[in-house]
């Protein structure tokens, strides 16, 4: 078979494309009018237009142009949602400041305090400060440190705490001994009362013919918060805790109320220390011991506290209240519980509890004669 040296021009093998049109004339980028997405005639009137307008303010009406797409997505998505939420809360709120609170009755045991207020020897005066710490939790060293930090001067200052002294840190009956050698206040917080009741039961109970109370022990090992049920009443471990303090030191815990009334300090409202929270509009007396302790909540339908989240937030509901008091009626209340929230200072409350023994921090609040206040903190090891 031979081959054929006779070869076509490789030119040849090209379609008969128009290479007429110069690569150089506009002709050459030019579209088939079926290509364009927009009529030729409103495209050039867009480009004449276009071209008439600077190229700095096409730029401008293009970030207007999707800064207003963006504020309108996040208007829909969250912030008019956000908006509506808040008003209907403010309504809520509103319409639960005209229901009567349900006053609660106390439980009588013959050693719970339910108020004690402040020996007026103990307000600040001068260069005396009034020093008010958040759960300590048996961190006797980072109170210690605390106190080092904000120049703490027995005699002169005077230190309150504000419940939870003891459990799950390392030296729950170092620090008791430590808040008596200081002569300091405290109230008294959901682990204390835990503490106080295993020792009832233990002890006090164990004949017969002793009248036991009514106590309400209540299995909250569903609840959403797991500190809640960290320590039962039965529990192993808070039995033990119970049994390592003296009795100098749980006649100690025993003398702190659940409620220390200070009173006015310069322009800072009637003052009220507290572990967990209170109820507006119900005296001091008639509040819930167990909820005072215990609370993070508030339902507005019923006016009733709730150790849960399932509600809004007391202080919230508080704060609004507070608000709408003549200057004289307004309270301000100081309190710990709720590391989830941690340091939480509004107008009218002030949480102090920024969850030392988990890792977080020990929070002092430093009081002045004039009702001028700050805040002071040390970092904590963390032991739980």
């Amino acid at each position: 078979m031979s081959r054929d040296h006779t070869r076509r021009p490789l030119i040849d093998n090209l379609h008969d494309y128009n290479l007429d049109v110069s690569d150089e004339e506009d002709a050459f980028y030019a579209q088939d009018e079926g290509d364009y997405l927009i009529h030729p005639k409103w495209r050039t009137i867009i480009t004449k237009t276009s071209n008439r307008i600077p190229r700095r303010l096409q730029r401008y009406f293009v970030i207007y142009a999707l800064a207003a797409i963006v504020f309108f997505v996040s208007w829909r998505v969250y912030i008019g949602p956000q908006i509506a939420a808040y008003k209907k809360e403010q309504a809520d709120m509103d319409l639960a400041a005209q229901m009567v609170p349900i006053k609660s009755v106390p439980p009588g045991f013959t050693d719970l305090i339910q108020v004690k207020d402040l020996e007026s020897e103990h307000l600040p005066k001068g260069k005396g400060r009034l020093v008010v710490v958040g759960d300590v939790h048996g961190c006797r060293k980072e109170l210690e440190k605390l106190l080092e930090k904000v120049g703490f001067e027995q005699g002169a200052d005077h230190l309150v705490l504000t419940g939870d002294i003891v459990a799950k840190g390392p030296d729950s009956p170092g620090v008791v001994d430590l808040a008596s050698k200081l002569g300091a206040s405290c109230v008294r917080g959901n682990h204390e009362d835990k503490v106080l009741l295993a020792i009832q039961q233990s002890t006090d109970y164990h004949d017969p013919s002793i009248p036991r109370p009514d106590v309400e022990v209540v299995d909250r090992s569903t609840d959403e918060e797991a500190e809640v049920s960290s320590l039962g009443i039965n529990d192993p471990t808070l039995l033990k805790l119970s049994k390592s303090f003296s009795k100098s030191q749980l006649a100690y815990l025993r003398s702190c109320p659940v409620i220390l009334r200070v009173g006015k300090v310069g322009r800072l409202h009637n003052v009220a220390v507290v572990h967990a929270g209170l109820v507006p509009d119900v005296p001091l007396e008639d509040q819930d011991p167990f909820q005072v302790m215990n609370m993070r909540t508030i339902d507005l339908q019923t006016l009733l506290p709730s150790e849960t989240r399932k509600y809004t937030m007391w202080e919230k509901y508080w704060n609004h209240q507070q608000k709408n008091k003549p200057e004289e009626e307004r309270m301000t209340v100081i309190y710990g519980h709720d590391r989830k929230r941690g340091k939480n200072i509004k107008e009218f409350s002030m949480g102090l509890d920024s969850g030392c023994v988990s890792g977080g921090r020990l929070t002092a609040m430093v009081i002045e004669e004039d009702g001028k206040y700050d805040f002071s903190h040390v970092g904590c090891k963390g032991y739980v």
